[in-house]
C-alpha cells in the first residue's frame, strides 16, 4: 500500500490516458455520424 500512496498520481493518470483513449474511439465514430448529419442538411 506504500507504493500506491507514493504513487497514485501515477495510477490517475494512467487510468485517464486509457479512459481518454477508449472514449476517443468513440468520439471519432460520433463525429463521423456529425460529418453525415450536415450533408442531410447542406
Amino acid at each position: 500500500m506504500d507504493w500506491l500512496a507514493q504513487n497514485w498520481i501515477w495510477v490517475v493518470i494512467f487510468v485517464l490516458f486509457i479512459g481518454m483513449h477508449l472514449f476517443g474511439h468513440g468520439g471519432h465514430g460520433d463525429r463521423g455520424g456529425g460529418g453525415d448529419e450536415y450533408r442531410y442538411n447542406a
